[in-house]
């Protein structure tokens, strides 16, 4: 996928787009030869996501796995290991803020606090007094640095071989994140229909279900087949929920609600539309492993993996962890 002149159009790659890949992204390429062989249900999932954009995984999860990352993720939360700045809806005002509010609350962390909408970490004191304060819609953790659980999950062979599969190449694990969700009275960015523009090319996202999600705790949607169908719902940054409940009404079987119980895994292309709706009572906790193929000597360090850790893993897993994320 290449994006359009306009910088919002998602358009299918042609003959010379990929002839680029092979040259731009050798690397991920020349790395199959460390890929397993695949089972046979990897090829029928694969196919499945080819054609639909999306696999659920219903519970795919080991429970001592899950408890683990549940554990871990609630003790980082309140260590305060959360990124920040981050939005705190408590200091969003529908007046001074309105231009923000249109644009969906678009903005980078130091953006919303340079607009006084975040709060930062001179300013938290505990995990309730944050919640308290600030009403965040979210808080996220980067956990590689201190869990060997989210470790173990995020390189799940048999996950990665489908990714791998679906790809034709060895991606990077190019960002892996956990967001914890809460009820708030302004959606943001992601909570709006959206397809994902942040790759010239292949991507795809495995998301992690660490809680129960129903209608109440903001399921995630996503509309199958909607990576293939480019001509509708196409060229802008985010789309409202009118404009898609027209191209794709309620009860279309293209919808997917992901109503599923904790440790569930769906693996998507996001260049698909998608969006992930807020809790409307408790919160929801969700992990994301985004992949793309990155050009050589990617400078930018999105996490932190402890290369005493990488060194316990297989070459096809160490091949999705990029050098710049190596401490």
């Amino acid at each position: 996928m290449f994006l359009g002149s306009g910088g919002l159009t998602v358009r299918q790659p042609g003959f010379l787009d990929r002839v680029a890949s092979r040259v731009v992204f050798h690397d991920s390429y020349a790395k199959r030869r460390f890929m397993p062989q695949l089972t046979a249900r990897q090829h029928a999932l694969i196919d499945q996501l080819r054609s639909d954009g999306c696999i659920v995984l219903e519970r795919y999860l080991p429970a001592r796995l899950l408890s683990r990352l549940q554990q871990d993720l609630d003790a980082a939360l309140r260590a305060l290991k959360f990124e920040m700045p981050s939005l705190a809806q408590t200091r969003v005002d529908p007046v001074r803020h309105a231009a923000l509010i249109d644009n969906f609350l678009y903005g980078s962390p130091q953006q919303l606090k340079a607009q006084g909408a975040a709060f930062d970490r001179d300013e938290a004191r505990d995990y309730e007094q944050v919640l308290r304060d600030f009403n965040p819609s979210t808080l996220s953790v980067q956990p590689f640095g201190y869990s060997p659980a989210f470790r173990e999950a995020w390189l799940d062979p048999f996950l990665l071989g489908i990714v791998s599969g679906c790809m034709g190449m060895v991606p990077k694990l190019s960002e892996a994140y956990v967001r914890r969700n809460f009820p708030a009275p302004h959606r943001t960015m992601n909570h709006f229909w959206h397809r994902d523009l942040n790759t010239p090319f292949h991507l795809l996202k495995i998301f992690f279900f660490l809680t129960d999600c129903a209608r109440d705790t903001g399921p995630h949607e996503f509309i199958n087949e909607s990576h293939r169908r480019l001509d509708v719902l196409n060229g802008q940054r985010y789309f409202t929920d009118p404009e898609v409940d027209r191209a794709y009404p309620a009860g279309d079987p293209r919808r997917v609600v992901s109503e599923v119980r904790a440790g569930t895994v769906i693996i998507e292309d996001t260049r698909g539309l998608h969006r992930a709706q807020l809790p409307q009572t408790g919160y929801r906790d969700l992990g994301y492993a985004v992949f793309v193929p990155l050009r050589p000597f990617y400078p930018h360090r999105n996490y932190e993996f402890p290369r005493a850790a990488y060194r316990q893993f297989s070459a096809f897993q160490q091949a999705f962890i990029p050098d710049a994320m190596l401490v």
